[in-house]
Protein backbone atom coordinates (compact mmCIF):
# COMPACT_ATOMS: atom_id res chain seq x y z
CA UNK A 1 0.00 0.00 0.00
CA UNK A 2 1.08 3.62 -1.27
CA UNK A 3 2.36 5.94 1.72
CA UNK A 4 -0.07 9.01 2.57
CA UNK A 5 1.65 12.18 1.70
CA UNK A 6 1.52 15.03 3.47
CA UNK A 7 2.92 18.80 2.41
CA UNK A 8 3.62 22.28 5.05
CA UNK A 9 2.57 24.54 2.31
CA UNK A 10 6.00 27.18 3.59
CA UNK A 11 8.18 27.30 6.15
CA UNK A 12 6.92 30.75 7.47
CA UNK A 13 5.22 30.91 11.13
CA UNK A 14 6.93 28.13 12.69
CA UNK A 15 5.62 27.85 16.46
CA UNK A 16 8.07 27.55 19.26
CA UNK A 17 7.33 24.85 21.58
CA UNK A 18 10.03 24.42 24.69
CA UNK A 19 11.73 21.43 25.53
CA UNK A 20 10.49 19.86 28.69
CA UNK A 21 12.42 20.06 31.74
CA UNK A 22 15.55 17.69 31.60
CA UNK A 23 15.52 16.81 27.82
CA UNK A 24 17.92 17.98 25.45
CA UNK A 25 17.41 18.19 21.49
CA UNK A 26 21.01 18.13 19.95
CA UNK A 27 22.23 17.17 16.45
CA UNK A 28 22.85 13.37 16.17
CA UNK A 29 26.29 11.72 16.73
CA UNK A 30 28.29 8.76 15.89
CA UNK A 31 28.14 7.72 19.15
CA UNK A 32 23.93 7.56 18.85
CA UNK A 33 23.44 4.53 16.45
CA UNK A 34 22.80 2.05 19.17
CA UNK A 35 20.60 4.83 21.01
CA UNK A 36 19.20 5.66 18.07
CA UNK A 37 18.40 1.72 16.68
CA UNK A 38 16.74 1.22 20.22
CA UNK A 39 14.66 4.21 19.99
CA UNK A 40 13.27 3.21 16.66
CA UNK A 41 12.57 -0.97 17.26
CA UNK A 42 10.31 0.40 20.32
CA UNK A 43 8.87 3.72 18.60
CA UNK A 44 8.01 1.17 15.32
CA UNK A 45 7.86 -2.33 16.57
CA UNK A 46 10.47 -2.98 14.09
CA UNK A 47 13.45 -5.25 14.94
CA UNK A 48 15.00 -4.46 11.92
CA UNK A 49 16.42 -1.33 13.25
CA UNK A 50 19.82 -1.81 14.45
CA UNK A 51 23.10 0.18 14.60
CA UNK A 52 24.12 -0.55 11.05
CA UNK A 53 20.95 0.20 9.84
CA UNK A 54 20.89 3.48 11.31
CA UNK A 55 24.38 3.95 9.69
CA UNK A 56 23.28 2.87 6.07
CA UNK A 57 19.69 4.92 6.21
CA UNK A 58 20.45 8.12 8.29
CA UNK A 59 24.21 8.18 8.12
CA UNK A 60 25.49 6.89 4.77
CA UNK A 61 22.45 8.19 2.74
CA UNK A 62 23.59 11.14 0.67
CA UNK A 63 19.90 12.55 0.90
CA UNK A 64 20.17 12.80 4.64
CA UNK A 65 21.69 16.22 5.49
CA UNK A 66 21.22 16.36 9.41
CA UNK A 67 19.84 13.81 11.93
CA UNK A 68 18.51 15.64 14.97
CA UNK A 69 18.19 13.32 18.12
CA UNK A 70 16.24 14.46 21.95
CA UNK A 71 17.93 12.77 24.87
CA UNK A 72 17.20 12.22 28.47
CA UNK A 73 19.45 11.43 31.16
CA UNK A 74 21.86 10.28 28.16
CA UNK A 75 18.90 8.24 26.37
CA UNK A 76 17.96 9.36 22.91
CA UNK A 77 14.33 9.21 23.51
CA UNK A 78 12.99 11.22 19.55
CA UNK A 79 14.63 11.78 16.58
CA UNK A 80 13.90 13.10 13.33
CA UNK A 81 16.30 13.60 9.83
CA UNK A 82 16.23 16.35 7.27
CA UNK A 83 16.83 14.82 3.72
CA UNK A 84 16.78 16.52 0.17
CA UNK A 85 15.74 14.67 -2.94
CA UNK A 86 15.84 17.55 -5.20
CA UNK A 87 14.81 15.46 -8.31
CA UNK A 88 12.14 14.48 -6.72
CA UNK A 89 10.93 17.11 -4.60
CA UNK A 90 12.84 20.58 -6.12
CA UNK A 91 13.08 23.74 -3.23
CA UNK A 92 11.47 21.24 -0.59
CA UNK A 93 12.75 19.65 2.55
CA UNK A 94 11.79 15.88 2.93
CA UNK A 95 10.66 14.87 6.88
CA UNK A 96 12.11 11.57 7.17
CA UNK A 97 12.03 9.03 9.92
CA UNK A 98 10.84 11.08 12.78
CA UNK A 99 10.19 9.07 15.92
CA UNK A 100 9.61 9.58 20.00
CA UNK A 101 9.84 6.81 22.94
CA UNK A 102 6.45 5.61 23.39
CA UNK A 103 7.17 5.94 27.07
CA UNK A 104 7.71 9.42 26.68
CA UNK A 105 4.59 9.93 24.80
CA UNK A 106 2.87 13.35 25.79
CA UNK A 107 6.12 15.63 25.89
CA UNK A 108 5.25 16.64 22.41
CA UNK A 109 8.77 15.32 21.47
CA UNK A 110 7.94 14.33 17.72
CA UNK A 111 6.92 18.03 17.21
CA UNK A 112 9.98 19.78 18.53
CA UNK A 113 11.85 17.40 16.92
CA UNK A 114 10.39 17.76 13.75
CA UNK A 115 10.02 21.33 14.39
CA UNK A 116 14.11 21.09 14.56
CA UNK A 117 14.21 20.12 10.92
CA UNK A 118 11.86 22.72 9.62
CA UNK A 119 14.22 25.03 10.78
CA UNK A 120 17.26 23.21 9.06
CA UNK A 121 14.91 23.28 5.85
CA UNK A 122 15.13 27.46 6.52
CA UNK A 123 18.48 27.43 6.77
CA UNK A 124 19.09 25.43 3.66
CA UNK A 125 16.35 27.95 1.63
CA UNK A 126 13.54 25.39 1.23
CA UNK A 127 10.62 26.50 0.19
CA UNK A 128 8.19 24.08 1.71
CA UNK A 129 8.44 20.58 3.33
CA UNK A 130 7.09 17.02 2.17
CA UNK A 131 6.49 14.00 4.28
CA UNK A 132 5.16 10.66 4.32
CA UNK A 133 3.37 8.35 6.43
CA UNK A 134 1.45 5.51 7.51
CA UNK A 135 -2.11 5.09 8.04
CA UNK A 136 -1.80 3.79 11.28
CA UNK A 137 0.25 6.17 12.82
CA UNK A 138 -2.56 8.86 14.05
CA UNK A 139 -0.46 10.23 16.91
CA UNK A 140 2.22 11.00 14.55
CA UNK A 141 -0.04 12.46 11.90
CA UNK A 142 -2.05 14.44 14.63
CA UNK A 143 1.21 16.47 15.17
CA UNK A 144 1.71 16.91 11.51
CA UNK A 145 -1.23 18.11 11.02
CA UNK A 146 -0.67 20.61 13.95
CA UNK A 147 2.48 21.75 12.40
CA UNK A 148 0.80 22.88 9.26
CA UNK A 149 1.41 19.96 7.00
CA UNK A 150 -1.88 19.06 5.15
CA UNK A 151 -2.82 15.87 3.18
CA UNK A 152 -1.98 15.32 -0.99
CA UNK A 153 -3.76 12.70 -2.74
CA UNK A 154 -0.82 10.97 -4.75
CA UNK A 155 -2.38 7.82 -5.13
CA UNK A 156 -5.93 6.77 -5.83
CA UNK A 157 -6.38 5.10 -2.40
CA UNK A 158 -5.49 7.97 -0.86
CA UNK A 159 -9.07 10.63 -0.85
CA UNK A 160 -10.54 7.08 1.40
CA UNK A 161 -7.91 6.82 3.47
CA UNK A 162 -7.44 10.72 4.28
CA UNK A 163 -11.19 10.78 5.13
CA UNK A 164 -11.28 7.58 7.40
CA UNK A 165 -8.00 9.20 9.44
CA UNK A 166 -9.50 12.48 9.73
CA UNK A 167 -12.91 10.65 10.93
CA UNK A 168 -10.79 8.69 13.41
CA UNK A 169 -8.83 11.87 14.73
CA UNK A 170 -11.87 13.80 15.03
CA UNK A 171 -13.57 10.74 16.93
CA UNK A 172 -10.30 10.57 19.16
CA UNK A 173 -10.76 14.35 20.06
CA UNK A 174 -13.77 14.35 21.31
CA UNK A 175 -13.49 11.14 23.39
Amino acid sequence: MSQLFMRRRDLKDLPDLPLPAGYVLREYREADREGVAALMQAAFEDATWTPERVQKDLRDDPTVVKTFVIERDGVIVATASARLLPETYPGSGYVHWVAAHPAHAGQKLGAIVTLAVLREFVERGCADAVLETDDHRLAAIKTYRNLGFEPEHRHETHPERWARIIADLLAAANI
